[in-house]
């Protein structure tokens, strides 16, 4: 197990966990590594919680996605006004009917297990709604909101002693101010501050080794790992932390010999022959849709748009012996 004193291992294939015990999120791992919340890690927990059933990702046209909430959960405008959301069948784990797709209230049966952060980014993605058109959407304020509560977990699980966001604008600003007073050494040494000073709390820095670990064993190549990436099941749990790692290409090259199936969390448009490289150049299509909406409101006189979008990494990181603990 990877530990502070011990450093990142070659390979490990859990996520790092809460001083509670608890599994980190993909979001969570991606955050505690380079402390930032970025966009990917917003990417990667859309795609987690379509994995765990709470929403399906659909390409009903060509490029055209959208995302249907298939679990309940309460919001504030997901209800009229004095009307109380209806218990769940607790037999149905909060599940939403196939005939209540349409027109289901919304019960809060369907947020257990949901981190705050999660809830935050079902809330602001679905409202009243329960199937949404990503490319009707202006998700800016939610995604923001989101990252901010993300950070607070972060804080109060103890991985971080503070903001570390907040930490980097103070700089940002105090160099923005020596920049204006032509103080470039004070410039300079805002911006090295700003990267350097944040420290992450001991239990943070052990388990940044644990997600570096874990990076490791999805990006390598090593046939010596094979053994441990051969099921389907196994090949979807840890999609969402390659995709907050930025290797999802190079994670689902591992399963490229293997016959899976389409995960039922996703649907394609079309009726192509399921291989694991069209099932992600697919699936980062509907992420770049969901980036593109991410972004902040572009001036109306503006003729630029989202160009950065959404792409696999590179390899990275070794190979080696395999370890880790059962999912």
């Amino acid at each position: 197990d990877p530990k502070v004193e011990t450093g990142v291992v070659r390979a490990w294939y859990d996520p790092p966990q809460t001083k509670d015990k608890r599994l980190f999120t993909p979001g969570e791992t991606g955050t505690v590594v380079d402390e930032s919340v970025d966009l990917r890690d917003i990417l990667a927990t859309v795609v987690d919680l379509a994995r765990r059933g709470f929403i399906r990702i659909e390409e009903k046209k060509k490029g055209d996605f959208y995302l249907i909430k298939l679990k309940k959960f309460v919001t504030d405008n997901s209800l009229p006004r004095n009307q109380k959301a209806p218990s769940v069948n607790p037999e149905m784990n909060g599940e939403l009917p196939r005939s209540d797709h349409q027109n289901a209230p919304s019960a809060s049966s369907g947020l257990r297990g949901l981190q705050e952060y999660e809830k935050k980014l079902l809330q602001g993605i679905f409202e009243s709604e329960i199937e949404v058109r990503l490319k009707d959407q202006e998700l800016y304020e939610t995604v923001e909101d989101v990252k901010k509560t993300l950070y607070q977990s972060l804080i109060t699980n103890g991985s971080f002693p503070d903001d570390p966001q907040r930490k980097r604008t103070f700089y940002n600003v105090i160099a923005g101010m020596a920049l204006f007073t032509g103080n470039l050494f004070l410039v300079l040494m805002a911006l090295i501050f700003g990267r350097v000073m944040f420290k992450k709390t001991r239990l943070g820095r052990e388990q940044a080794n644990v997600a570096k670990s874990l990076y490791n064993f999805i990006s390598s190549q090593t046939r010596q790992l094979e053994f441990q990436a051969n099921k389907q099941m196994f090949f979807e749990k840890l999609l969402p932390f390659a995709v907050a790692f930025g290797v999802e290409k190079v994670w689902a090259k591992r399963f490229s010999n293997l016959k899976l199936t389409p995960p039922d969390w996703y649907r394609g448009y079309g009726n192509n022959t399921f291989t694991t490289a069209y099932f992600i150049s697919s699936l980062n299509s509907s992420l770049n849709s969901f980036s593109s909406v991410s972004q902040p409101p572009t001036p109306t006189t503006s003729t630029s748009g989202f160009s950065s979008g959404f792409s696999g990494g590179s390899s990275g990181g070794g190979g080696g012996g395999g370890g880790g603990g059962s999912w």
